[in-house]
Order: structure tokens, then sequence, then C-alpha cells
């Protein structure tokens, strides 16, 4: 996991590979039985993971990798704002 805070304030934690998608933090989705057993080796420590995770969500932008929703709202970089970096 990554923490990133810009210097306007937002927040966000780049979750990698915790969850897929948005729906494993709004709805505590998990992934497929097939996905769950090829991909972790300690199913109950990912979900105490991701409780612990979803519990910092009013405080920053979670960002799964594979889901381009999350995307959404993080600012692109620009030459303009790595000039002024």
């Amino acid at each position: 996991m990554v923490f990133v805070t810009l210097p306007a304030g937002q927040r966000f934690a780049f979750i990698g590979d915790l969850t897929w998608q948005l729906d494993g933090i709004t709805r505590r989705a998990e992934r497929p039985l097939l996905l769950r057993t090829l991909a972790d080796s300690d199913a109950a420590a990912v979900r105490a993971d991701l409780s612990r995770v979803i519990a910092l969500a009013d405080r920053v932008h979670l960002v799964p990798a594979h889901d381009a929703r999350a995307y959404h709202g993080i600012p692109r970089l620009t030459a303009e704002t790595a000039a002024a970096s």
C-alpha cells in the first residue's frame, strides 16, 4: 500500500491487490473463490487487512489497482504542476 498526500491536502491510498475492485471496499465483496484460492495465502489475514483499509475510507481516497473507476478524482500531473514541485 502506498499513501500519497498532495499539496492541496487530498489523500490517497493505493491499495494494490488487497481488493481488485471498488466493490471490495463499498460492499466488502470478496474476489471469486478460484482467484482467492490462487492469490491469497491467508484469507483471514486478507479480510482483516481489508477491514482496516475500509475503516480509512472516510479519510482517504482508496484506489484498488484493477478498477478504472477508482482513478476518478486523482489529479493528473502536468508540466505546470511538475515544474511547481
